[in-house]
């Protein structure tokens, strides 16, 4: 019984750790970059991630490349006079000594625009972001479901 309990733990220590995947570009820490799947014939898809800055140095997200799109644009989205507002990020994201940022629906994103594909569940996407001090990471998305909710983030109805 013992053995059992201990097999079916390790299996899952393992099936986490296969699902959890984080980088560093210099003091920058990029946990779980993530995408949601996309409908046949959708031209954008976006990307999430959290980033935090364990330097005493502020940073600043100032790029980033998505395989699958033609290019990628920094977003932002915010609430203005009661009417939820998306817009681009023309100066890049500031990342202050300590401070953690979620890009997530509703606030930072990554928008890939013109996709060659649809994005599917399950699939890896290779990218990079560009930060302008920490330079240059390469990264990869995990695919996560068109509908399901994000880890920790509700689901987003995005027009570009």
């Amino acid at each position: 019984m013992m053995r059992k309990s201990l097999l079916a733990a390790a299996i899952a220590f393992a099936a986490s750790a296969a699902l959890a995947h984080d980088y560093k570009a210099g003091a920058i820490v990029i946990d779980h970059p993530w995408a949601r799947a996309t409908p046949r014939g959708a031209s954008v898809g976006a990307g999430y991630f959290s980033l935090t800055n364990t330097g005493a140095a502020a940073d600043r997200l100032v790029a980033a490349t998505a395989a699958v799109a033609d290019h990628v644009e920094l977003h932002e989205m915010s609430m203005v006079d009661g009417v939820m507002r998306m817009r681009p990020v023309k100066d890049g994201i500031e990342l202050k000594p300590g401070q953690k940022l979620e890009f997530k629906s509703s606030a930072f994103h990554l928008m890939l625009v013109d996709l060659k594909a649809p994005l599917q569940q399950g699939q890896r996407i290779r990218g990079t972001l560009t930060f302008e001090k920490a330079g240059t990471v390469e990264i990869e998305f995990a695919v996560e479901g068109i509908g399901g909710p994000a880890p920790a983030g509700p689901a987003m109805d995005h027009k570009h």
